[in-house]
């Protein structure tokens, strides 16, 4: 076992060649002005080291690659609708001994298709699609989320908060967490205390006092004002077996 001290180098990464088998081919296959694949970076240090090892492991076979991460930062998706031009990236490829989860939601975010081994249990061949949520925030591009988003209020006395789902108006109380997670059948499923479970295909977050915290499958990501709207995204996340 290396010592702690000692980043892994390009052959100490286990388990990554038949994912490096697979990254190459798909490269192969994208335009030339999205040839470059996209690396998760990692939360902590082991998780850096192993997306350094993974991305010397690709250049060996002639594969350009750059890190991203997990969140993009204001600014970093390019895209015509964001008034930037677009990014070289086609291809986010998952780095062993980072979370799935994590490079799940940084795939959506990032809007990029996804390499990764199919999770177990999951069988057949080809690739998998999910639902993810799509987010429009005020004033803002557009945002996607995995599968689960909640919004809890950031006042300390917030007022009543206005929601359209589908074309109905309801006040509901504020300061109460909100869930929104996709059915998989094209809908979004709302959970409130005060009106229970509702299944709609999109949700107007039109009202409120203040800010609110937007949490992306547990995970906070960003203070958001009123007015919000959610739809379901139908096949976005590509899961691709390596």
């Amino acid at each position: 076992m290396l010592p702690s001290s000692s980043p892994p180098t390009a052959r100490h990464v286990t388990g990554v060649d038949r994912l490096l088998t697979a990254a190459v081919r798909l490269s192969g296959t994208l335009p030339a002005t999205r040839s470059t694949l996209g690396v998760v970076r990692g939360r902590h240090r082991s998780e850096h080291e192993r997306t350094t090892a993974l991305r010397a492991r690709l250049s060996e076979r002639g594969v350009l690659s750059v890190e991203l991460n997990p969140v993009p930062e204001p600014g970093e998706r390019g895209g015509v609708q964001h008034g930037l031009p677009p990014r070289s990236v086609g291809l986010l490829v998952h780095t062993p001994g980072v979370r799935p989860e994590q490079a799940m939601r940084a795939a959506a975010l990032w809007r990029l298709p996804l390499l990764i081994d199919r999770p177990d249990g999951v069988a057949g061949a080809g690739a998998c699609h999910q639902d993810v949520i799509g987010i429009h925030l005020a004033g803002r591009g557009y945002e996607l989320a995995l599968r689960q988003v909640d919004l809890a209020s950031q006042n300390a006395d917030p007022g009543p908060v206005r929601l359209i789902l589908d074309n109905e108006k309801i006040t509901v109380p504020d300061g109460r967490r909100l869930g929104v997670t996709t059915t998989g059948a094209g809908l979004l499923e709302v959970r409130g205390e005060s009106f229970g479970v509702r299944r709609v295909r999109r949700l107007r977050f039109e009202r409120a006092w203040g800010t609110h915290r937007l949490d992306v499958d547990g995970v906070p990501v960003r203070e958001v004002r009123a007015p919000l709207r959610m739809e379901v995204d139908p096949g976005r996340l590509h899961l691709v077996r390596a």
